[in-house]
């Protein structure tokens, strides 16, 4: 008796790794003993035949541990394995960890026919395959209803499964009273339903959310001054989708900062280019240093085109300004070009334009823009902070120069 208290104090400390391993051997074999004659141990099998660990399986096997055998489970983990479906064995340990109850089904009842039906929307065996992957619970949805709605409205199978990649609530949200009042109130404001299902592919969960949610988006997109009924305004409504009300303010006030300039000029640029307000601090606070320190725009020429945020600073404006500046001191571009020009058009546009025909004055030229975009330095100079000494050039105008001469 006077060892009982350190028994009991004992027993109040957390159980050790090996003491718990012990009580899941223990709990597995007091199920197998316990079993009714004919029965199998659920847990044990879950682990050896379906790949499961030892803990997805003692949470799972209470969904199957009235079956008196193993028949129907390995029917089904036949099927999924087999040649119709070829699913991996991480494949089905994910599907059947996630819903055991899969291993109750009859494979000729209800999982060959529902296999069928996603076929049937134009799905191929890889889709299939990805479909399982993505949402493991294949039997508790009708696969007609919300398939049949779901891949029509997004376009193609290929956008369901984008869509479904990153919300997989897809095939068991409420159609009636959440996605359709959602898409009611999108059409509402002016949005079109195409433009609807694009903004679905971007934002999953927009159609899913509770009409509150959405109702309070459309409040804040109203808020940035777009009006509804716009082209404008759908990139508004993306925009701010994810972004709270005090995280718009404080978006707000930064570009304010960053960019020395009245509320109102910054509500102007935003009113006007709203995914302004998806760039992050840092980004904005870099390439406006470049722009004004490096290309010398003012800010009145940065808020009157928005989008130049847009685009990446290390593989599109510097080595595109510095293209510029060679050009300029060839005489082969007027001193007084617009940089914008330089940054907006395409990949193939602006070599055509402002590398190719310059061969041979400059016959290294798109081989060393083509290097200065993929980011391989010739010189290490950065291109923000060596802005601020004495006969600075550019990292990448540097890298140009040296690639010319080389």
């Amino acid at each position: 008796m006077l060892h009982l208290p350190k028994q009991l104090l004992s027993l109040r400390h957390p159980a050790s790794p090996v003491i718990l391993s012990l009580r899941r051997a223990l709990l597995s074999t007091a199920a197998a003993t316990d079993a009714p004659p004919g029965a199998f141990a659920a847990a044990d099998y879950l682990v050896t035949t379906c790949g499961l660990t030892p803990d997805q399986a003692l949470k799972a096997a209470r969904h199957i541990s009235h079956c008196k055998s193993t028949s129907n489970a390995d029917s089904v983990l036949a099927f999924l394995s087999g040649p119709s479906l070829r699913l991996s064995k991480a494949d089905i340990a994910h599907i059947v960890s996630h819903d055991p109850r899969i291993l109750n089904c009859s494979v000729d009842n209800t999982l060959k026919p529902r296999i069928a039906s996603l076929r049937s929307y134009g799905l191929d065996d890889a889709q299939v395959r990805t479909f399982l992957r993505v949402t493991p619970s294949v039997r508790s949805f009708s696969i007609q209803e919300k398939l049949g709605f779901w891949i029509p409205f997004l376009g193609s199978p290929e956008k369901f499964l984008r869509v479904l990649r990153h919300n997989h609530y897809l095939p068991t949200s409420d159609l009636d009273r959440m996605v359709k009042p959602n898409i009611a109130m999108l059409r509402e404001s002016g949005i079109t339903p195409a433009d609807i299902a694009r903004m679905c592919v971007r934002n999953s969960r927009l159609l899913t959310s509770n009409p509150d949610t959405v109702k309070s988006i459309l409040e804040r997109a109203d808020k940035l001054g777009v009006p509804r009924n716009t082209p404008m305004f759908r990139q508004a409504v993306a925009t701010v989708t994810g972004l709270g009300a005090e995280t718009m303010a404080a978006k707000l006030k930064l570009f304010g900062e960053t960019l020395g300039c009245s509320t109102a000029e910054v509500a102007s640029a935003v009113r006007r280019y709203p995914i302004l307000l998806r760039v992050s601090g840092e980004k904005l606070r870099r390439v406006t240093e470049f722009l004004t320190r490096v290309v010398g725009v003012d800010t009145a020429y940065i808020l009157a085109r928005p989008s130049i945020f847009m685009y990446s600073l290390e593989t599109r404006l510097a080595p595109r300004h510095s293209v510029m500046k060679l050009l300029q001191d060839k005489g082969l571009v007027r001193k007084d070009h617009s940089f914008f020009t330089m940054v907006t058009p395409s990949e193939d546009t602006f070599r055509r334009r402002h590398t190719y025909p310059h061969k041979d004055v400059l016959p290294g030229l798109d081989d060393a823009y083509m290097a200065a975009c993929g980011g391989k330095m010739l010189t290490e100079v950065d291109p923000i902070a060596a802005c601020r000494f004495p006969g600075y050039e550019s990292s990448q105008t540097t890298r140009l120069k040296c690639a010319l001469l080389c």
